[in-house]
């Protein structure tokens, strides 16, 4: 007899080509762009947004430059950490979001850094005359999926009432 496909298996298969996806657009975009930007960088808003493919044996702003062992040793807690708060964190669409990219992020960088020993960068943007530091798609699901979770975190999911500080103050009224 064959079993209904529950609810929370359907988003788990959801979740995980969300993650899918995500990691074939940064890995793609990584290997498009080193191919592309093999002759030199690309100027695509002069004195603001380039193209221009660097690697990088470090984290942002080329931290632990050339520690690339320890950072696949802190990528792999990090991915780990994320499960265990997993049960802790309110239940929303936002931590499913930030859970996906977070995850697409650490695994697409972790891949760069147990293959090539780097990870390969290719956005730059220049702001008010500042360079910021080139960096990739997996950069930026690992920012805006952290932003989101603290969003989660701190905020909690009111319409489930889990948010821990709704819960606190109930009990003390």
């Amino acid at each position: 007899m064959k079993e209904k496909t529950t609810d929370i298996e359907r988003l788990k298969k959801r979740e995980m080509l969300a993650i899918i996806l995500l990691l074939i657009i940064d890995q793609g975009s990584k290997a498009w762009m080193e191919s592309v930007l093999a002759q030199g960088s690309i100027t695509v808003i002069p004195n603001f947004f380039e193209l221009e493919f660097v690697t990088n044996t470090g984290a942002a702003w080329s931290i632990f430059s050339g520690n690339v062992i320890f950072l696949i040793v802190i990528s792999l807690f990090v991915m780990f950490a994320l499960v265990m708060m997993y049960p802790t964190v309110p239940k929303s669409r936002l931590k499913s979001i930030s859970y996906i990219l977070l995850y697409a992020g650490i695994i697409g960088n972790l891949l760069d850094r147990m293959i090539f020993h780097y990870v390969k960068d290719f956005l730059k943007f220049t702001i008010f005359g500042y360079q910021f530091p080139v960096f990739n798609f997996a950069d930026m699901f690992i920012v805006i999926g952290a932003v989101l979770l603290m969003i989660v975190i701190w905020k909690g999911d009111k319409s489930h009432g889990n948010n821990q500080v709704s819960k606190r103050r109930k009990r003390k009224i």
